[in-house]
């Protein structure tokens, strides 16, 4: 199995406007303090803590230090936000009247400002009232946020692009409405709505081991190749998980050990297997990719359940509609065509995805050594359907018909699966060796509205042995450097 990001190559110069934190050199710190003296344009409660003007930078291991330590003062945390207010980048609103609140609370200990109520914030966006800045909301940057939503809790997300999407509804924390049916016109629209990979923040986690206990090697290559993922890692760090979401709460305390643990240690995700075993038979052996499946699917359900209150049990078709952060990072989209020989009109039927699985053998069953670009050719190639299909425009029947599958959604990491067990017409592991480049290009598999079609090597998974045992190992890019974990 193969986890590919998309490309993080620098455009040229002249496409270059703005730069944020998550884009800057790996030597740099995280965050840095802007050095003018001007009060920003922007200037609310929240910035009139008086504090220090020092032209100082804030690292991001003091920060995480601060988000990770069970016995924070108060003191600690005003140092900490007279830092981060200082930043650049405004883009969070928080409800002016907690912001009051919480300046008066930080300042001397006065009343403490309970969770933050942006709810107000949410009715009026969407009930399309006009709002005021230092009146309705005040402007914070998003590291100011995570602290806060870490400390205080309550919600929901909401920022400046909030305030130009006023005709939807579902905007909290990060939660989007995925098109029930996009036509191909809608395409821009939707990945417009889906934050680049590259603008996302990052926590890289150190290299550290996880203990195979039994029959745990396809457990732990998941969750390095998870741990491999920075977005990923800054999302479960900084989020607020709560002990009620299982999965969820279970992984982050598994990135915590993995901060708090000596360089190349050893740890046990012993919460997150005491989780699975009540909903996963893990003591049996399993194929990663089944298991990789399972564990996103759980964290976009409690995702889901956490942001909407609403649907503590949501239906089938509910649970479709929303895209959570797992959606933005994983999430894919298929369209296969098929059109109709007598009114030339063309029929389209929509499928997500979160993998590939990736045939290995043609239609005589003759394997041979493949590159990753010819699997992708054989798995999109236009195919006959046979059994009768009928055309839904003219209702014309024909007993055979063609159809051709492209990407219409590309997902910013494109997972791939290699079907290297075949049942039929015996059962048998394929070894022979597949190539895979460091960069993969999908282009041409994707419909022409997609732009950014290159992809990096991220993680792999490789299994040995055969179909009725074996092992698993994790190959992971961490911080610039490839790890193998056995």
């Amino acid at each position: 199995m193969f986890i590919c990001c998309k490309s993080n190559k620098k455009p040229k110069p002249a496409q270059i406007q703005t730069q944020t934190p998550s884009q800057t050199q790996p030597k740099q710190t995280k965050y840095q303090i802007r050095t003018s003296n001007d009060q920003d344009q922007h200037s609310t409660n929240l910035t009139n803590i008086e504090g220090t003007n020092d032209k100082t930078n804030l690292s991001s291991q003091e920060y995480d230090k601060f988000i990770l330590n069970d016995n924070k003062t108060l003191e600690q945390e005003r140092d900490l936000v007279i830092k981060l207010i200082e930043f650049p980048d405004k883009t969070h609103l928080i409800e002016f009247n907690w912001a009051f609140v919480y300046t008066n609370y930080i300042k001397d200990a006065g009343l403490h400002p309970g969770e933050i109520k942006n709810q107000t914030l949410y009715e009026k966006i969407k009930n399309k009232v006009e709002l005021q800045i230092n009146k309705d909301y005040v402007l914070v940057n998003d590291q100011v946020w995570n602290l806060l939503v870490n400390i205080y809790k309550g919600g929901p997300m909401l920022t400046i692009n909030d305030l130009d999407r006023k005709s939807e509804i579902n905007i909290l924390d990060k939660s989007l409405k995925v098109f029930a049916s996009p036509s191909m016109n809608d395409l821009d629209k939707k990945q417009v709505k889906i934050r680049n990979i590259k603008l996302m923040p990052i926590k890289e986690l150190q290299i550290v081991g996880l203990e195979n206990e039994i029959y745990f090697c396809y457990l732990n290559s998941v969750l390095q190749c998870l741990m491999g993922i920075p977005q990923l890692n800054y999302h479960f760090l900084h989020s607020y998980q709560s002990e009620c979401q299982l999965f969820s709460y279970a992984y982050a305390l598994l990135l915590r050990k993995a901060s708090k643990v000596h360089y190349k240690s050893r740890i046990v995700a012993k919460e997150l297997i005491k989780v699975l075993q009540k909903h996963f038979s893990i003591y049996e052996m399993h194929d990663s990719s089944e298991l990789l499946l399972f564990i996103l699917d759980k964290f976009k359900e409690e995702i889901l359940k956490n942001n909407s209150p609403q649907l503590n049990t949501p239906s089938q078709d509910q649970f479709k509609q929303y895209i959570t952060f797992i959606d933005e990072l994983f999430h894919g989209q298929l369209n296969s065509f098929i059109k109709c020989p007598k009114c030339d009109k063309t029929s389209q039927h929509q499928d997500p995805f979160y993998d590939l699985s990736l045939p290995l053998v043609n239609k005589n069953f003759m394997q041979r050594k493949l590159t990753i670009q010819e699997c992708l050719s054989n798995y999109f190639k236009e195919e006959m359907i046979e059994g009768g299909w009928t055309c839904s425009f003219c209702n014309q029947k024909f007993k055979s018909i063609k159809r051709r599958v492209k990407i219409t959604f590309a997902p910013n990491i494109l997972v791939l699966q290699l079907k290297r067990f075949q049942s039929f017409p015996q059962q048998k592991k394929i070894k022979e060796p597949v190539i895979a480049d460091m960069e993969l290009n999908i282009k041409n598999f994707c419909a022409p509205e997609i732009i950014e079609t290159k992809y990096e090597l991220q993680a792999m998974i490789v299994h040995s042995g055969t179909i009725d045992q074996g092992h698993y190992v994790a190959v992971v890019k961490r911080n610039q450097n490839v790890c193998l974990s056995q």
